[in-house]
């Protein structure tokens, strides 16, 4: 007969491994995404919805000086629907991760344009939560900056501060906890 205690030890290592097969799913699941990169807010017009992969070629050469083609991409499409003031998501997985990251080296170059574009990784529903914890975090000004880079997260606590890897809700605990 199995005891209690033993059946309870069983559980525990069970978990731990449900828990580890989890993580390594996510891990796999933001290495899919390493290539594609998200462009919120995009002037996008229903006639256009058939030439996604032009308007990302067009963004980049005007808004970035990227000069990318049509054949650097692999896959675009949009992401939901245009909104009402004629603006949509699209994302784009790009031929190989050196066209993707010579694109958002230069997503700087977008502040203070006139269709507030903006560029961002694409993550996995788990770090897109992680990025919004920081978000709020950082609006009551208990962090000072976050970023992403190859998929994996950073922040700072102030700006002198040594950059922290965020990978899960314990880092975010530790980050905020820390003096």
């Amino acid at each position: 007969m199995v005891k209690n205690s033993e059946l309870k030890e069983s559980n525990k290592q069970m978990d731990g491994r449900v828990q580890s097969i989890e993580i390594d799913l996510e891990e796999l699941q933001q290495y899919g995404r390493r290539n594609s990169l998200r462009f919120h807010n995009v002037p996008l017009k229903k006639t256009e919805l058939g030439s996604t992969d032009d308007k990302i070629v067009g963004l980049c050469k005007s808004l970035l000086g990227v000069n990318i083609t049509v054949d650097d991409i692999d896959r675009s499409h949009i992401i939901g629907s245009i909104n009402k003031y004629g603006n949509a998501q699209l994302i784009c997985r790009f031929r190989n991760w050196k066209i993707k990251n010579s694109i958002f080296q230069q997503k700087r170059k977008l502040k203070n344009n006139p269709d507030k574009t903006v560029i961002t990784e694409d993550l996995t529903q788990y770090r897109r939560y992680l990025m919004k914890k920081l978000n709020d975090a950082r609006k009551r000004h208990e962090i000072d900056s976050f970023w992403t880079m190859d998929g994996r997260i950073f922040a700072k606590k102030t700006p002198e501060a040594t950059k922290k890897f965020i990978g899960g809700m314990e880092d975010l605990s530790e980050l905020f906890f820390s003096n």
